[in-house]
């Protein structure tokens, strides 16, 4: 019998989507759980399985999957309970599209439009004006996971990010943090603006004030992107005792501090949101909060096939309560100690 994805993922001790990352060579993962995944893949002698291609002919029955703005182990964990909801239980054809970029968005929108898909599903798609201008009036049921598009009557399924952020600051403070840097994602975004206010409002509940320049913005939050992030960290004088971070970027800023002589969280702690596997098995696990991903997903499948059941309901707004992970990245800081 052919060896299975999850068979790999029950050896290793990993999950479906890290295994799957490793056999198809899309996406980072560490250089141990590779050579886990790659020794499970000689041992069980597994072969992938090759996908019989999606015909467009029925394009009126295709969900298409968009995930957009950013690349992590986040989009990772929603998409691969949204495919085995989509493919397993409700037996419906989909195609997955990756868009980086507001243009190649609009793009797939515009070709899903025309050949009259079912729905679209977009994961962390970017507020940006011509996107929204082309939703407002859009032809098909669009569902929001993981983003949230003030501006449009669209149902929207995300964690509660102002709560992120405040329980992010709430649990550092607790640990006797008092300068706490925060790094943001695109500035203009609704989520990084939810984060950057619960854990600002959190601060002055308690008396205290974000430091001179500890407000950060990386763009988009990929693990490339925290090497730079952390060098600006870096020139703060003086340094933070604690970094707030997000996704997969939170692990670039700890190996960049690492590579720097840094350690976590003996000289500076860092507390991310929006878990993930990356950071719970990089070399120093990151304390997270996180947000039921299998949950998620489900529920927006579930809203898409409501939608198109009810076009004209009232929209559905989900937000899932963030759980506190605790691992090792944070510490009472020194100075607090002596």
């Amino acid at each position: 019998m052919r060896a299975t994805l999850k068979q790999l993922a029950e050896r290793t001790g990993l999950s479906i989507s890290t295994v799957s990352r490793v056999v198809t060579g899309k996406g980072y993962v560490s250089g141990e759980s590779r050579k886990m995944v790659e020794e499970a893949v000689k041992a069980l002698d597994y072969v992938p399985q090759e996908r019989r291609p999606v015909s467009l002919k029925d394009h009126d029955n295709l969900v298409m999957i968009m995930i957009g703005g950013i690349r992590s182990t986040l989009c990772s964990a929603l998409l691969e309970t949204l495919v085995q909801e989509l493919e397993k239980k409700h037996k419906q054809p989909f195609v997955a599209v990756t868009s980086f970029s507001p243009e190649r968005e609009r793009d797939y929108l515009r070709f899903a439009a025309e050949n009259h898909f079912f729905g679209v599903i977009a994961l962390a798609i970017i507020d940006d004006p011509q996107t929204v201008e082309m939703l407002r009036h859009y032809p098909c049921p669009v569902v929001l996971v993981d983003s949230f598009l003030p501006a449009l009557d669209l149902d929207s399924l995300c964690p509660d990010y102002y709560k992120m952020g405040f329980v992010a600051a709430e649990y550092l403070i607790a640990r006797g943090h008092r300068r706490i840097a925060f790094i943001g994602g695109l500035e203009d975004s609704s989520i990084t603006q939810d984060k950057k206010l619960g854990f600002e409002d959190c601060m002055r509940s308690h008396g205290l004030e974000v430091p001179e320049g500890g407000v950060l913005y990386a763009g988009i939050m990929i693990y490339e992107n925290g090497g730079d992030v952390a060098r600006r960290i870096l020139k703060m004088d003086p340094l933070p005792t604690a970094i707030v971070s997000s996704n997969d970027l939170s692990v670039g800023i700890l190996n960049e501090l690492s590579a720097q002589g840094i350690r976590v969280p003996e000289d500076v702690s860092l507390f991310t949101c929006e878990d993930s596997e990356l950071a719970a098995h990089c070399h120093v696990p990151l304390t997270a909060v996180s947000v039921e991903m299998e949950r998620m997903s489900v529920d927006s499948v579930k809203t898409l096939f409501r939608r198109q059941r009810h076009p004209n309901a009232p929209r559905c707004l989900y937000s899932y309560n963030p759980t506190l992970r605790e691992r090792s990245s944070v510490a009472t800081p020194r100075e607090k100690m002596a």
